[in-house]
């Protein structure tokens, strides 16, 4: 699959290291409002000057949209209009309207268009979604979740705390991820009721979400997105079942599995640690696993782009679409005060 890189900023740097690593997948051209940029990521892949030349190239089969949110929309459809998949940063876009408008593109033209939830593929997250899948840990109950850092201090540019770029603060930021994932695990929620804080920084988005989620067969989740972690980025989520839990955390990379005979019965305790994924990052920082997620993405990619069956961990374009829905359902149940109900995915 040749790719097509829009977007040479940080994580569109990060895509590039893990596209010259892939084996399904490779990068051929780049753009750049930035020349220099664009060049200085990717030195061996021919540069376009416009979205446009880019798009007509017999060189490109696919895209990778590493802009900020707000330019998601037009690019996705323009891609779809060219013919061409796309794989989109998260979040899919700053409003659920979008989402719709770009998921509506790639319907029309017959293309692929996905969501680059790549924390599905850490390792530790695996644990926790196939001993749900797997029926170890029992029926599930509810899932518990939370992602925070230290907040503005994370930042590289004013545009990532901006209403009218990101769609809303700490919840479409590191809490995207978390939102994603308790769905992934969980299951579709039907029903959100949330609060979004405004109380550390002062911005017109929150920086700090917490949210209850609930679907039709009554499993029920918590979600806390937080700005004001002043222990510093951590996020973890926990999976609870008639007969164990099971948890994954980061960083560092760990996970815990317990197994019960019977509710409330004897339990059998599997913790798991990749210390090689701690020395790793000591050494190479936290990008080399992020680019071991996204060389598992890519294949998984490549394959659906052909219509195979791949892992099963891609997050497609719904899945993108719902993570935002959630998100401003939260900002609607905050302002409110009432429950908000989500209506069926199409």
């Amino acid at each position: 699959m040749k790719f097509g890189l829009i977007g040479a900023g940080a994580i569109g740097a990060i895509r590039a290291s893990a596209l010259a690593l892939s084996k399904s997948c490779s990068l051929t051209a780049v753009h750049d409002l930035d020349e220099a940029r664009a060049r200085s990521v990717a030195p061996s892949v021919t540069f376009h000057a416009s979205v446009e030349s880019m798009l007509a190239s017999p060189d490109v089969e696919a895209v990778l949209i590493s802009t900020p949110p707000q330019l998601h929309e037009e690019l996705a459809v323009a891609a779809a209009r060219a013919g061409k998949h796309a794989l989109v940063e998260k979040p899919m876009a700053a409003t659920p309207d979008a989402c719709e408008r770009m998921i509506k593109a790639a319907k029309e033209a017959g293309t692929l268009l996905t969501v680059g939830y790549n924390q599905r593929y850490f390792p530790a997250l695996k644990v926790v979604r196939d001993a749900v899948m797997s029926g170890d840990i029992g029926r599930l109950s509810h899932v518990r979740a939370y992602a925070g850092h230290g907040g503005l201090a994370e930042f590289k540019a004013p545009w990532m705390y901006d209403q009218a770029v990101m769609g809303g603060g700490a919840l479409m930021d590191n809490g995207t991820h978390i939102v994603d994932l308790v769905r992934y695990v969980m299951g579709d929620p039907t029903e959100v009721y949330g609060q979004a804080l405004h109380r550390v920084w002062g911005l017109d988005v929150e920086d700090e979400a917490m949210a209850l989620l609930r679907n039709d067969d009554g499993v029920a989740a918590s979600i806390e997105a937080s700005w004001d972690e002043w222990k510093g980025y951590r996020f973890h989520i926990e999976a609870y079942g008639d007969r164990g839990m099971a948890r994954a955390y980061y960083a560092p990379m760990m996970a815990t599995v317990i197994r019960l005979d019977r509710p409330g019965g004897q339990k059998k305790v599997e913790r798991r640690f990749y210390p090689e994924s701690i020395v790793r990052e000591k050494f190479r920082g936290w990008q080399s696993t992020v680019i071991n997620a996204f060389l598992e993405e890519f294949d998984d990619f490549a394959a659906a782009a052909e219509g195979k069956e791949g892992s099963g961990r891609l997050a497609l374009a719904g899945d993108g679409m719902r993570a935002v829905q959630i998100a401003h359902a939260v900002y609607d149940s905050s302002r409110s005060g009432d429950r908000v109900t989500l209506a069926p995915l199409p």
